[in-house]
């Protein structure tokens, strides 16, 4: 009982410790960045309102939008939630974690996260049954990041793994799971590349927005600095706007490879950021088809790359027509399917996660709009998957039937010159048998004619 106890306790003190450290230090930056704008600005004390905005923030983190006047924000800033998860997950990691632990954390967290929301000044737009489902879902990812982390639960889950599936469909799992989060990081990694080109664009226009705010430099920096936490945020929306069909700023703007505009928007300094659209239809058309290429690629790479099916290898020791190339390639069919599968559902989850709104009615709906730009991105994935399937499939039939023909003509030509050496045998038989035949006048049954000596009347 008392072993029980103790492992109760440790979860709960797992609990308050993540987050007492992640809202001191949330604290320490909100009181730096109020404190510099007080200092430059000239105006009142903000001091005041350092706790309520840390709690505040610290709720938004969790997902929880608020409403403050005019202002109603549920853009979550995800490279908080991200730093939130990786402190529950360290201190679970180093303190133990069980069952009972992971309970009695989460009625802590739920706890806390209700003392946070009445110490709160502004008001929460969702209810609280569902702040508490989503403050306790941080938690659990949290929780459940360390644990998946663990080794017993590592080898727990190959040891059933091993047992329960095969080897190839093991193999073709881990090649769709590993080839769609390589193209989903790929396509990351151009969304921050495209805002990295941005800021080196655009980074003019929002200066002379903090300016029109009148802002002084420092707190422009330390305004930059804390707009950092909704980067993550900015490079799926700059994804989008490669791939897809673009993000929107509710009903005031829509920036695409093909439009965008920006001067009805609020005198936000993050939206001098924002792109124009591309003025040449081919570098239009090359971004647009880049998932696709991406697709060969990866398609290319499952069928012959070296941590692929290697189906090459197949044909060359067993032959094209033979089941360990029909396996081969089977395996690749549905590591490509699941590929695309796992891209596409890891784009859906990330544009939920990055949208959300700055307002009731114009700025209700801020971020990417979800069908459209999932429609795009795997129409052209799948064309490109499915291109390298088909050559695959039309390479293997051409070569079959080349060699169907290849076999064909050359039992022809042997039928022919057997053929044509039965027709030389027989022809050089009859012609010996000719030879061999006796003259006509050699024969037994014909009578030989014998001249007579004798003359006439004698």
């Amino acid at each position: 009982m008392t072993d029980r106890v103790k492992v109760w306790l440790r979860g709960a003190l797992e609990a308050f410790l993540a987050m007492l450290i992640y809202t001191v230090a949330l604290g320490a930056c909100m009181a730096l960045l109020l404190l510099i704008i007080s200092i430059e600005e000239g105006g009142p004390s903000l001091s005041m309102a350092i706790v309520a905005l840390t709690e505040t923030i610290t709720l938004l983190t969790q997902g929880c939008g608020f409403t403050a006047g005019a202002l109603t924000l549920t853009i979550i800033p995800l490279l908080l939630t991200g730093l939130l998860i990786w402190v529950i997950r360290t201190l679970v990691g180093r303190m133990g974690m069980s069952a009972g632990g992971c309970i009695a954390g989460l009625v802590v967290w739920m706890l806390c996260s209700l003392i946070l929301m009445q110490g709160s000044q502004t008001i929460q737009v969702d209810t609280t049954p569902v702040i508490l489902l989503r403050t306790g879902l941080v938690f659990l990812l949290g929780y459940g990041w360390a644990w998946v982390r663990s080794e017993p639960f590592r080898q727990a889950v190959a040891k059933r793994i091993k047992e329960a599936l095969p080897v190839q469909v093991r193999k073709t799992v881990q090649l769709g799971l590993t080839a769609g989060l390589i193209l989903l990081a790929a396509m990351l990694a151009a969304g921050l590349i495209a805002l990295i080109v941005w800021i080196a664009l655009y980074h003019g226009d929002v200066g002379r927005l903090f300016k029109l705010t009148r802002m002084g430099t420092a707190s422009a920096v330390t305004t930059s600095l804390a707009s950092l936490a909704w980067l993550p945020n900015l490079i799926i929306w700059a994804a989008s706007w490669l791939f897809g069909n673009g993000f929107k700023i509710g009903q005031l703007a829509t920036f695409t490879l093909w439009s965008g505009h920006a001067s009805s928007l609020p005198s936000l300094p993050l939206f001098g950021l924002f792109p124009e659209p591309v003025s040449r239809q081919e570098v239009r058309m090359l971004l647009l088809n880049l998932p696709l290429l991406a697709g060969v690629v990866a398609g290319i790479l499952l069928l012959t790359g070296p941590w692929g099916v290697r189906i090459h290898a197949a044909v060359r020791q067993a032959g094209l027509k033979s089941r360990d190339t029909a396996v081969c390639f089977l395996m690749a069919t549905l590591a490509m399917a699941l590929a695309w599968l796992v891209t596409l559902l890891g784009l859906a989850l990330l544009f939920q996660l990055s949208n959300g709104a700055l307002g009731r009615q114009r700025l209700a709906g801020v971020g990417v709009p979800i069908a459209s730009s999932l429609r795009m991105i795997g129409t052209s994935l799948g064309v490109g998957l499915l291109g390298v399937w088909l050559l695959a499939l039309v390479t293997a039939a051409l070569i079959i039937i080349k060699d169907v023909l290849i076999d064909y003509l050359r039992q022809a030509g042997d039928k022919k010159t057997s053929a044509q050496a039965e027709n030389k045998e027989k022809h050089n038989q009859s012609r010996g048998q000719e030879g061999k035949e006796p003259k006509a006048t050699d024969r037994a049954d014909t009578p030989r004619q014998v001249s007579s000596t004798r003359r006439p009347g004698k």
